[in-house]
C-alpha cells in the first residue's frame, strides 16, 4: 500500500523543477550590513536620592535632580555638584541650572573638574516643586500662566500664556511650545499659535497632552492619553493602531537622530517614526518605572527610574564583532569538563557574572553541536584556524558521549551516545535521579521512561554518563559531523575517524530494528524511527512526519561520509515501502501559529540542512524542498534568522509543480530583512532576565484564539503579524517558544551566545550576508 501511495505521489510531479540551490546565493546577491547602533543596558552607580528629572549636557555630560540635591555624571562618576531636594535641571551651554527648594541653582565647572555653585531667589509665587524650566540661549521659567525669560546676568521678564502649561519644549532655534488644558502653543513672536493635533486617521483632544519635546530635527512631538504624534509635514498621530506598545507617559525625551524616548511606568520606548522598541526588564532598566528620560549628543540615553539610573547606551558595531563578544563569553565560562561542552551558567547572585557555576543540561550533546556547527561555518568563511580548532574540540567532545557509554557497570549497546557527563568526584545525580523520581514522573507524564541508574559510571569510574538519549540529540550529532566532513577535516584520515563515528551510531539503530536502545536493552523514549511505530500506533502520529525525516536525514549522511551502499538501501526501503516519503510532507502537525513545538522546529530545520544538501534524486529533492517550503511558511513569523537562512539557501530559484500548476518555492516577503534584523538586535546581555509583554497594547492575544479556556496572557504576536524583536524576549536556542508573551527568570543564569553565532556564520558561508 505504501509502495502504491508513493507512486500515485510522484505521478503528480512534474517532471522540470528548478534546481534546488546547495551552495547558498552567489555572492553578488548577498545583503551587506554596513556598522550599525547597538543597544546595550547598564546601571549607573548609586545616587544618594530618587531622581526627579535628568538633562544632557556638553560633552554627554548628565545632569539628576533628585531629592538629596544636585549630581552630574562625568568619566563614569556621579559628581555631587549640591544638595538640598532638587526637581528640575537645564542647561545654558556649559552652566547647569536646576530649580531647587532653595530657589534656583547655577553651577559652572572649573579646569580641575570641581563646580562652583551661587543661587538666587526665583520670580515671586513661583513654586520650584511644579514650575517647568528650559535651558538655552536664555532660562525660560514657566508656572501656571506665567512664562518668565532670563539672560545672562539679567533680571526676569515675564509673559502670559494662553493657559496654564502642563508641559514645556524649547527647539535648537529657540521656539517655546506649551501644551495646556485648550491644547498645544507655539511661540511666534509675542504671540501663540495653536497647534493642530491632527494626522493620518482624525485628531485628537488637547487636554490629553501631558508631554512636549522637539527632536534633533526640530519636529515638534506631543505625547498624552492618547498616544504620540509629531509635526512633521501634515502632522503624524499613532496610537496601539500604529504599534505603540503602551500609554500612560511619565516622560518623552529627544535621542540624537530624530528618534523620541517615552518613559513609562512599564519601562521605555524609542521610536524613530518607523520602529517601535521596547525596554522594559531588567536587562534594559533598573526598574521599570521611569522618570525621567535624557540622551546625550551620542545617543546614549539615561533614565531616571525607581531604583536607580539606567544607561542604555547606543554603541557602534558590527556583526562580525558581536560575534567576537559571544565567542569570548563562550570561552571564558561556557565551556564546562576539559571536553569543552557548551552550555548556560548559573550565576550566585542575580547579574553579577564575577561568580558563576556550570552545571550537566539534558541537552549538552545538542547544544554542542550547534556550537561546533558555528564554528564549523566560521572556518569554512573566514578560515580562522582557531575556529577549526574549536570545532575539532567539539567532534572531539561528541565522540566522548558515544565512547563513554561503553563499558563499565550497566553498558550501551555499541554506538549508543549519552545526552552529558559528569565528573564523579560531584554529588551523585542518582541520589535524586532515583527509581522514586522517576515513578513521580510517570504520574503526570505516561511516557516517562524508569531507568535505573539513569546515571550509570563509565568503565574508569571518572564520568557519570545520562542515558535516554532524545531524538532531538541525534539529530545534533549528525548535524555538526556532516558539516564537520564536509567543511573542516583537515585530510582523508581524519574524514575517516568522522564517519566511523557517524557510522557506528547509524549501525547502532540499524541493529536495533531503528531504535536508539539503552543500556536496559529498551528503546530511549524519543528514540524510534520503525515503520511499525511510526505507521502502525496511532499514539505516534505526531512524530511521524518527523522522525521520517530524521531517520532518512541520519541514514543519508551516514552514506554520504562512509560511501557504503547499505545505507542508502535503507533509506529506499522507508521510502518505497514504508511511505517515509510522504510521511516528510507533513512534518509538523501542529501547524498554526503558536501551535507547534519548537524543539521539533530546531530539529526539522537541521534535518532539512542535508537531506536536502545530500539528495541526488531529483524526484525526492522536489519531495525535501516542498516539505521545507510548507513549514517555513509556518515558521516565518518567528524571525528566526536559523530557519529563514536554511529556507533561502535551499529554496532558491525552485519550484514545485502538480495537477493544479506551478508554485514556486522562493522564500517571499522581508525575510532576509528580517533576519539581519534579528541578528543586530540580538542582546549582548545575555542574562536570564525576566521579559513581560502580556500588558502591551500592540499585542494580539493567541490563547482566546487557540484555546478559549487557557490564560489569555499566554501567547500572543505583534498586531504586525510577526513575533516580537528579539531584544525584547528571551532567548536561549532556537527551541525557545517565541509567542510566550512573559517568560525569563530572575537573573541567576546567563545563556551562551550560540544561537546568535550559527544562523550569522551559515549566513556568511552561504553568502547571504
Amino acid at each position: 500500500m505504501a509502495r502504491l501511495q508513493n507512486l500515485l505521489f510522484a505521478a503528480t510531479l512534474a517532471v522540470a523543477i528548478g534546481p534546488l540551490s546547495t551552495a547558498g546565493v552567489p555572492a553578488s546577491a548577498a545583503t551587506t550590513v554596513e556598522p550599525f547602533t547597538l543597544q546595550v543596558g547598564s546601571t549607573l552607580p548609586a545616587l544618594p536620592g530618587k531622581v526627579a528629572a535628568l538633562a544632557a549636557g556638553p560633552k554627554e555630560l548628565v545632569a539628576a535632580a533628585h531629592d538629596k540635591g544636585v549630581s552630574v555624571w562625568a568619566s563614569g562618576r556621579w559628581t555631587q555638584v549640591a544638595s538640598g531636594t532638587a526637581y528640575r535641571v537645564a542647561w545654558r551651554g556649559d552652566e547647569l541650572t536646576a530649580l531647587t527648594a532653595s530657589g534656583l541653582l547655577t553651577a559652572r565647572r572649573s579646569a580641575d573638574g570641581s563646580w562652583r555653585t551661587t543661587s538666587e531667589r526665583l520670580p515671586h509665587a513661583v513654586s520650584p516643586a511644579t514650575a517647568l524650566l528650559a535651558g538655552g540661549s536664555e532660562l525660560v521659567l514657566v508656572h501656571g500662566d506665567r512664562l518668565y525669560r532670563q539672560g545672562h546676568g539679567r533680571s526676569w521678564r515675564q509673559d502670559r500664556l494662553p493657559g496654564a502649561a502642563a508641559a514645556l519644549a524649547r527647539s535648537k532655534a529657540g521656539t517655546l511650545a506649551i501644551a495646556t488644558a485648550d491644547g498645544v502653543f507655539e511661540q511666534q513672536g509675542r504671540s501663540w499659535r495653536p497647534v493642530p493635533l491632527v494626522g493620518e486617521g482624525g485628531g485628537w483632544a488637547a487636554v490629553a497632552i501631558t508631554h512636549l519635546t522637539y527632536d534633533s530635527k526640530d519636529r515638534l512631538w506631543f505625547a498624552g492619553a492618547q498616544g504620540v504624534g509629531v509635526r512633521d509635514g501634515k502632522g503624524k498621530l499613532y496610537d496601539a493602531a500604529r504599534g505603540l506598545p503602551l500609554l500612560g507617559f511619565t516622560a518623552l525625551a529627544p535621542g540624537a537622530g530624530g528618534d523620541v524616548w517615552l518613559g513609562t511606568a512599564r519601562g521605555a520606548i524609542r521610536f524613530d517614526g518607523r520602529t517601535w522598541e521596547y525596554r522594559q526588564g531588567r536587562r534594559w532598566l533598573p526598574d521599570d518605572a521611569v522618570a525621567a528620560i535624557a540622551v546625550d549628543g551620542q545617543g546614549n540615553a539615561y533614565f531616571g527610574t525607581a531604583g536607580a539610573v539606567g544607561l542604555i547606551e547606543a554603541r557602534r558595531t558590527t556583526l562580525e564583532q558581536k560575534a567576537e563578544v559571544y565567542e569570548q563569553a563562550i570561552q571564558a565560562r561556557h565551556k564546562r569538563t576539559p571536553y569543552g561542552f557548551v552550555e548556560g551558567i548559573g550565576l550566585a547572585k542575580p547579574g553579577d557574572l564575577s561568580k558563576w557555576a556550570q552545571g550537566a543540561s539534558d541537552n549538552d550533546g545538542l547544544w554542542t553541536s550547534m556550537y561546533g556547527a558555528a564554528e564549523t561555518f566560521k572556518y569554512a568563511a573566514s578560515k580562522d584556524p582557531e575556529a577549526r580548532a574549536n570545532a575539532r574540540k567539539v567532534f572531539e567532545a561528541l565522540k566522548f558521549l558515544g565512547d563513554v557509554t561503553q563499558g563499565g557497570p550497566n553498558p550501551a549497546p555499541p554506538g549508543f551516545i549519552a545526552r552529558t557527563i559528569l565528573e564523579t568526584t560531584a554529588t551523585d545525580p542518582n541520589l535524586t535521579d532515583n527509581e522514586q523520581h522517576d515513578i513521580d514522573k510517570r504520574k503526570g507524564d505516561a511516557y516517562w521512561k524508569i531507568l535505573v541508574p539513569r546515571w550509570p559510571k563509565s568503565a574508569d569510574g571518572a564520568w557519570y554518563w545520562k542515558t535516554d538519549a532524545s531524538s532531538d540529540e541525534l539529530v545534533g550529532h549528525y548535524f555538526f559531523n556532516a558539516l564537520y566532513y564536509d567543511l573542516a577535516a583537515k585530510d582523508e584520515a581524519e574524514k575517516r575517524e568522522v564517519a566511523s563515528v557517524v557510522t557506528r551510531l547509524t549501525d547502532h539503530m540499524i541493529a536495533n530494528d531503528l531504535y536508539l536502545v539503552d543500556h536496559d536493552g529498551k528503546p530511549t523514549r524519543w528514540g524510534f524511527f520503525n515503520p511499525r511505530e511510526l505507521n502502525g500506533n496511532p499514539w505516534r502520529r505526531e512524530e511521524r512526519g518527523l522522525n521520517s525525516q530524521t531517520i532518512l536525514t541520519f541514514l543519508s549522511i551516514a552514506e554520504h561520509v562512509s560511501g557504503d551502499a547499505k545505507y542508502g538501501a535503507a533509506r529506499k526501503k522507508l521510502i518505497e515501502e514504508y511511505g517515509y516519503a510522504m510521511n516528510t510532507l507533513a512534518p509538523k502537525v501542529s501547524p498554526g501559529v503558536g501551535g507547534g513545538n519548537q524543539s521539533d522546529d530546531e530539529m526539522a530545520f537541521m534535518n532539512y540542512y542535508h537531506l536536502l544538501k545530500y539528495e541526488k534524486d531529483a524526484g525526492l529533492k522536489r519531495t525535501w524542498g516542498r516539505s521545507l517550503y510548507d513549514y517555513w511558511q509556518l515558521e516565518q513569523y518567528e524571525l528566526s534568522p536559523f530557519f529563514n537562512f536554511i529556507a533561502g539557501i535551499y529554496l532558491k530559484d525552485a519550484t514545485w509543480t502538480d495537477a493544479y500548476g506551478e508554485v514556486k518555492l522562493d522564500p517571499t516577503g522581508p525575510w532576509l530583512e528580517q533576519s539581519v534584523d534579528t541578528l543586530k538586535r540580538f542582546p549582548l546581555n545575555m542574562i536570564d532576565w525576566k521579559q513581560t509583554n502580556s500588558h502591551r497594547l500592540d499585542i494580539v492575544n493567541l490563547n482566546q484564539h487557540i484555546r478559549p479556556d487557557s490564560d489569555p496572557k499566554k501567547l500572543g504576536l505583534l498586531r504586525a503579524g510577526t513575533v516580537l524583536p528579539i531584544d525584547e524576549r528571551v532567548i536561549s536556542h532556537w527551541n525557545h517558544d517565541p509567542y510566550k508573551l512573559d517568560q525569563g527568570g530572575d537573573g541567576y543564569g546567563e545563556h551562551d551566545g550560540t544561537s546568535y553565532l550559527l544562523p550569522f556564520w551559515m549566513g556568511r558561508y552561504h553568502r547571504l550576508i
